[in-house]
């Protein structure tokens, strides 16, 4: 007997796509900063992004999603990728979200 290996194609539609959450993330006051500093390469980006936007969309539920709920995911996913590489920055909100040194 052969055994027959198939991919599954998951299709999500996302909260906010990955891609959206590492562009909004670019332009955060010091996270290129950080991310140079620190070394962070793109594809850690990328694949982080995924993450975040998964377990997100997962968990959400069919409450709206409004332009806070994006801030709240966003700097989950500058935390993450701060909490992966260093404990020099963390997100603050001065008065809007940005990364500093701790």
């Amino acid at each position: 007997m052969g055994m027959v290996i198939t991919n599954k194609l998951f299709i999500m539609e996302y909260l906010i796509h990955p891609s959206a959450i590492v562009d909004r993330a670019l332009s955060i006051d010091g996270f290129k900063h950080m991310m140079s500093q620190e070394e962070v390469q793109f594809s850690e980006l990328v694949d982080t992004s995924i993450e975040v936007a998964e377990e997100w969309t997962l968990s959400w539920g069919d409450y709206g999603f409004g332009s806070s709920d994006g801030t709240a995911l966003l700097k989950d996913f500058i935390d993450t990728i701060i909490g992966n590489r260093s404990d020099k920055y963390k997100t603050a909100f001065n008065p809007y979200l940005s990364v500093v040194k701790s």
